[in-house]
């Protein structure tokens, strides 16, 4: 869209909004009736009608759903004022209004576990009146403002898993009343505010704070304090927990500290799971020694030469039996052999690796999308491959000794797979999962995509993602998580996924019509039925809308074609393939027809 039709747009929605506000004070709605309007008007899907009691033809907002009222000392006697807004889990889609921190006497506002985007409202920081605030669990970005600090009466602060970004506000530790602040799960990065007096929950696990721990951290009233999973780096001082309670639960796990942990009570009464995933840290607390320094010697006795008398020498060369050199020369013969049964070991699971592969990709490019009627073992590869490590397993065990039996039967651990439901009203089951039928769909590059049918008949689409994928399971789940939170009725969405050493699977939604591509093969009867310019303008605008939201959020679709625009059982187009690009690598081209979801 242009500057200019954006500038138009954007009048028209200012001149509507003065409509509405003189047509609602005709009515006798009061003002914090219409800032509350505001925030309706912004919401773009409402599935459980929590709004719709929302109107203007009523005096005051306060038998309006999640509204709350009160008298407040400063008003005329009787009229009641928003002390309160109350709407969580209520699937709500759309973006925080600018205004709505002009709600003079707001004092607690709930909106967490919805789809809501865009920044957080500056004027939300100047509502002085607020104690509860929690936007928890939302698509919220952009970062807080130093002018939080001016919200001296906020007890309670909750914005985790959001897409929050930029330094940790340098005000927070200057409210004074804040007892609970929970930021975990965002992007926050820089190092640590300072001199925390009145807060007793403060959880930053899951972030980018980097930095050491400061000296003068301060909290003197913490019962909980969550530091893990970020970059934390240096050894811990001694000062860090000077004021912090003796029994007070702290958890710096994963990150990067170093050294040993203080002899501090605090630290003593902690698991040792609270160190976890820093290497470099060791001490009683962390139940793992600290390595003894190396000794030192006087410059001078190192500095004085040794004497050696060259018959001694001679004496110990005469000392070498031939017995001796050929014990060298056997165990050298046996280093290279074992050496040499290794490489034979590895190279003869990659030939059955490359065979099975090339054996699935084969079948996958035979197929078409009007294959359906094949039925494909979805999980065929798996069991294939634990048959062929079986079979690997009972020959390698006549050859090796015990320690290779254990170190096979470390590697059969590590290749169990995980599932994770990331969306969905019911959490998926691998046992069901694996025996649902499967039909070939298509094929992207090293990537077979399928269609999955459950037992009680829901269908779901399933991307095998192709050997150049990410290789860590956080960084593949991390990347899942954030590809999860873009929901947009015009984006395909995703269920969850099965991460596995050898397999890795991402689970969506099944869209029935197929792609923008085979639509022109859609018949109704026997006749070709030719998409008519109703239903054209209804996918453009569609994909537009979907493509508008994407970029909202600062994602790129990167390869947008017509197989990954699908159509559902409305002919309501939905795009697909977004976010993939850091998770599959390598050949990125796609069949004709074929859609990726």
């Amino acid at each position: 869209m242009s500057s200019s039709s954006s500038l138009k747009l954007h009048l028209w929605w200012r001149i509507l909004l003065v409509v509405e506000f003189l047509v609602v004070q005709a009515l006798g709605l009061n003002t914090d009736g219409i800032l509350l309007l505001s925030f309706r008007y912004l919401i773009l899907s409402d599935p459980l009608n929590v709004l719709q009691s929302w109107n203007s033809f009523d005096q005051t907002p306060c038998s309006w759903n999640g509204v709350t009222c009160g008298a407040v000392s400063n008003s005329i006697k009787g009229d009641l004022r928003v002390t309160g807004l109350s709407l969580p889990n209520s699937q709500l889609l759309g973006a925080i209004p600018s205004d709505l921190g002009l709600l003079q006497h707001l004092q607690n506002l709930d909106l967490s576990n919805n789809s809501l985007n865009g920044s957080l409202p500056v004027s939300l920081f100047n509502s002085t009146q607020i104690r509860f605030l929690d936007l928890s669990n939302n698509l919220i970005s952009g970062g807080i403002p130093e002018t939080i600090g001016t919200l001296q009466n906020l007890q309670f602060l909750n914005l985790s898993d959001n897409g929050l970004t930029g330094a940790l506000p340098a005000t927070l530790t200057t409210i004074q009343n804040l007892t609970v602040v929970s930021l975990k799960n965002n992007y926050f990065s820089g190092n640590l505010p300072t001199s925390f007096q009145s807060v007793q929950v403060l959880d930053l696990s899951s972030n980018l704070v980097e930095g050491s721990l400061p000296p003068n951290f301060g909290g003197s009233n913490l019962n909980y304090l969550n530091f893990s999973y970020n970059r934390l780096s240096g050894k811990i001082p001694p000062e860090f927990a000077e004021k912090i309670p003796s029994n007070a639960t702290i958890d710096l796990s994963f990150n990067n500290l170093t050294g040993e942990v203080p002899d501090s009570v605090v630290f003593k009464n902690q698991d040792s799971k609270s160190f976890s995933g820093n290497p470099h840290l060791c001490g009683e607390a962390t139940e793992r020694d600290c390595p003894s320094p190396s000794p030192t010697y006087p410059p001078a006795m190192a500095a004085i030469p040794k004497k050696t008398d060259p018959g001694a020498k001679t004496s110990r060369r005469n000392k070498l039996k031939p017995g001796t050199i050929v014990g060298i020369i056997v165990g050298d013969i046996a280093g290279v052999g074992l050496v040499i049964m290794v490489f034979l070991f590895v190279y003869k699971i990659k030939r059955k690796n490359r065979v099975l592969e090339t054996t699935l990709k084969q079948e996958a490019n035979t197929a078409s999308p009007s294959s359906e009627s094949k039925v494909f073992a979805i999980w065929a590869c798996l069991i294939k491959r634990g048959k062929y490590e079986e079979e690997s397993d009972s020959t390698e065990e006549e050859d090796d000794d015990d320690d290779d039996d254990q170190r096979q039967q470390g590697q059969e651990d590590d290749k169990k797979g995980t599932l994770v439901t990331v969306d969905g009203e019911k959490k998926l089951d691998l046992d069901t999962l694996l025996k649902a039928s499967a039909y070939i769909l298509g094929a992207t590059g090293s990537n077979i995509l399928y269609k999955a049918v459950l037992e009680d008949g829901t269908s779901l689409a399933v991307r095998r993602i192709g050997e150049n994928s990410v290789d860590r399971f956080r960084d593949f789940e991390t990347q899942v998580r954030i590809i999860s939170k873009l929901v947009h009725p015009n984006l395909v969405r995703i269920r969850g996924f099965y991460w596995g050493v050898d397999e890795k699977l991402i689970i969506y939604d099944f869209v029935p019509n197929g792609s923008l591509a085979n639509a022109r093969y859609i018949k109704v009867g026997s006749s070709p039925c030719h998409l008519p310019w109703e239903a054209r303008l209804k996918i453009a605008k569609g994909v537009a809308r979907g493509l508008a939201y994407l970029h909202e959020k600062k994602q790129v679709h990167a390869n947008l074609k017509p197989s990954n625009i699908l159509l559902d059982s409305n002919m309501e187009p939905k795009i697909g393939d977004f976010g993939l690009e850091r998770l599959v690598t390598g050949d990125t081209s796609s069949k004709v027809g074929m859609s990726a979801v």
